[in-house]
């Protein structure tokens, strides 16, 4: 399997910074965010990149990818005891495959055409689709006024 490599952008932490420089190229590039009325419909396939488990105890020093698909919501609320918020959460992960994100994954990008649709959040402790994903469209007024706020403190 190919590994995804992707530049992030730490939002939480704005002011981490790279030892060097990163430098964009064919295989590390900028992810595009998601405009706020942006969908994504169950059936849809996307990516998930990450250096979480591969196994129950099996981790990994490798970035791994897989091809997840959007399921509807009723497939995560019949299956985790916490309440399912489509405006903002997204159930990912066919639960007739054995592909899904795992421990250690949280935090990765979920892609879909080149945009960052998702953040891995949560799934089962078995590691066995579906998982949560945080929609990343409905913090989009959030995310820019985050970024215009950092910005403006940097220059200070």
């Amino acid at each position: 399997m190919k590994p995804l490599l992707l530049l992030l952008i730490f939002l939480l932490c704005p002011r981490t910074e790279l030892e060097k420089k990163a430098k964009l190229n064919a295989e590390v590039s900028l992810l595009k965010l998601p405009s706020e009325n942006s969908q994504v419909i169950p059936g849809m396939v996307c990516t998930v990149a990450g250096w979480g488990r591969i196994g129950q105890n099996i981790s990994t020093t490798k970035l791994h990818e897989v091809q997840l698909e959007i399921q509807k919501d009723k497939e995560c609320l019949s299956r985790f005891k916490r309440p399912h918020d489509s405006t903002t959460q997204i159930c990912v992960g066919n639960p007739k495959e054995k592909k899904a994100s795992f421990k250690g994954d949280s935090g990765s990008p979920f892609v879909c055409k080149n945009v960052a649709q998702g953040i891995v959040s949560f799934g089962q402790k078995e590691g066995t689709p579906p998982s949560v994903y945080t929609r990343i469209s409905s913090f989009r007024r959030w995310i820019k006024k985050t970024m215009k706020f950092f910005k403006l403190q940097a220059q200070d």
